[in-house]
């Protein structure tokens, strides 16, 4: 415990440089091909909606770049009367169009830019995502599988206790009540594995809802679990150089600050510049001239600085606040890993001192040194050592996988 609290002192003290790059976590062999888990990932619907976003940001991108200002027509027919003189057929066109003044495209083109880079990062942050939940429904997946086998094992047991009693009591060699506790502890377990088996369908139907095609018809075996190759104290910061959640507030930050820059230049309105031609007293006059509109800014335009100026201090204490969230959930992901695989270590070894347990009070029970219910006793609480043990070695694996994908040592290898 000494060592864990060591360790938490370290990954709040580590400086942000301290981290390596190298790859701190093999792969872990129970997991399912890497060709086939892109594929559901591919498939999701988290990372259609995060590619429909992408287009919507791309397009978006392309209006920045054209402007908001378009060609306007004008086309007038007039009939005139004049008295005295007579009926004349007049026209005029006139075509106008706004234009962006110096600095003003540079900022829409930046904003449009740093859309498309949240977007982008979003795609990825989309796939991290689906892949936290896919880990943690596949490792939920084999823990209830092999609780399951737990439970049947233990009724397994019971059940040969049961029908070894029953003869022993037909021989007289045995008390009726002994078999009634044996029968009891059966029906125990046989509750407590059909349970098991309701959670392990239940665990497998919660995978393939979500990703369909990935469960085999067996589910595999969690292994022990391994220390990772990079030392718990490094993976924070690894974490943190590599996450998306940064990156899409940092790029959004600066597309605010982008549009916030843009308000304030178009405090400065820009003008319109058109060309104009006519034809007026049935032809007899004609012309063609050129013009400037140029709207006076007024208190709106201001209004609409000072909003999007607070929307990009927004966006900047969202990015400081995104920042420091990251920093602290990866320093937990390092310790809650590390925890739960000393966890483990102390469940297994208290598993194996209640297996030998239950080996010398069998061999007592034998030798008549023992009873009937000292010895269920001690069969019942290595089950639960073994569940225990089961439990903290899928949560060992829940942990390392989460550290291992939010580093983006799997499933994403654009680092």
């Amino acid at each position: 415990m000494r060592a864990l609290a060591l360790l938490a002192t370290a990954l709040i003290l580590v400086p942000v440089s301290a981290a390596r790059a190298e790859p701190g976590l093999d792969r872990p062999a129970f997991l399912p091909p890497d060709a086939k888990i892109l594929d559901v990932l591919e498939s999701s619907p988290q990372l259609a909606e995060a590619r429909a976003l992408a287009g919507a940001a791309r397009a978006e991108q392309r209006m920045l770049n054209a402007g908001e200002h378009e060609t306007s027509v004008t086309v007038a027919f007039d009939d005139r009367r004049v008295r005295r003189e007579g009926d004349y057929s007049e026209w005029s066109v006139q075509a106008s169009r706004g234009l962006r003044l110096p600095g003003k495209a540079a900022m829409d083109r930046a904003a449009g830019r740093a859309g498309v880079e949240a977007a982008q990062d979003g795609i990825e942050d989309a796939r991290h995502q689906a892949s936290l939940i896919l880990a943690d429904r596949w490792v939920s997946w084999a823990e209830a599988a092999e609780r399951r086998a737990l439970a049947d094992a233990e009724l397994a047991t019971y059940a040969r206790e049961a029908a070894a009693l029953a003869r022993r009591v037909e021989l007289k060699d045995a008390a009726l009540l002994d078999l009634e506790v044996a029968r009891g502890a059966e029906a125990r377990a046989g509750a407590a594995a059909a349970q098991a088996a309701g959670e392990e369908a239940a665990a497998r139907a919660s995978l393939e809802a979500m990703f369909p095609g990935l469960a085999p018809a067996t589910a595999p075996a969690l292994p022990e679990p391994l220390t990772p190759a990079r030392p718990f104290e490094a993976w924070p910061q690894v974490i943190i150089e590599r996450s998306h959640e940064i990156s899409i507030a940092r790029a959004r930050a600066d597309r605010e600050r982008f549009l916030a820059e843009r308000t304030r230049q178009d405090r400065l309105p820009d003008p319109s510049f058109g060309m104009r031609t006519f034809s007026e007293r049935g032809g007899e006059e004609t012309g063609l001239g050129v013009f400037v509109s140029i709207p006076f800014s007024g208190p709106r335009r201001s209004a609409a600085a000072d909003r999007q100026a607070a929307a990009a201090s927004a966006a900047e204490a969202r990015f400081a606040m995104t920042v420091r969230e990251v920093q602290a959930t990866a320093r937990a992901d390092a310790i809650s890993a590390a925890t739960a695989l000393t966890a483990w270590t102390v469940s297994k070894a208290a598993g194996d001192a209640s297996a030998q347990a239950t080996r010398r009070v069998a061999r007592a029970y034998a030798l008549g040194e023992r009873d009937l219910g000292e010895r269920l006793l001690a069969e019942r609480q290595e089950f639960e050592a073994r569940r225990a043990e089961l439990a903290a070695r899928a949560e060992a694996h829940r942990r390392l996988l989460r550290l291992a994908l939010d580093a983006h040592e799997l499933w994403l290898a654009e680092e």
